[in-house]
């Protein structure tokens, strides 16, 4: 099994809404899914389209190490 930090925390915006962020090391393919489908989820129901467009660098580099294929 392999040892993961995770951080995770609660933002206030500027707004009132509180945001959780969690940071994760060790990133792994399950990761990057949930996290799109959260972000699929949210699209539908606000009509928001709030997952990051990944670089062509960012890309390479996880089919590098394996993490996506």
């Amino acid at each position: 099994m392999i040892e993961r930090t995770v951080m995770s925390s609660k933002i206030c915006l500027k707004t009132g809404a509180v945001v959780e962020v969690t940071l994760l090391s060790g990133i792994t393919t399950d990761d990057l899914l949930i996290q799109g489908m959260k972000a699929e989820g949210y699209r539908v129901i606000t009509k928001k389209d709030v997952f990051p467009s990944v670089g062509r660098d960012l890309r390479d580099y996880l089919v590098r190490t394996g993490i996506v294929t």
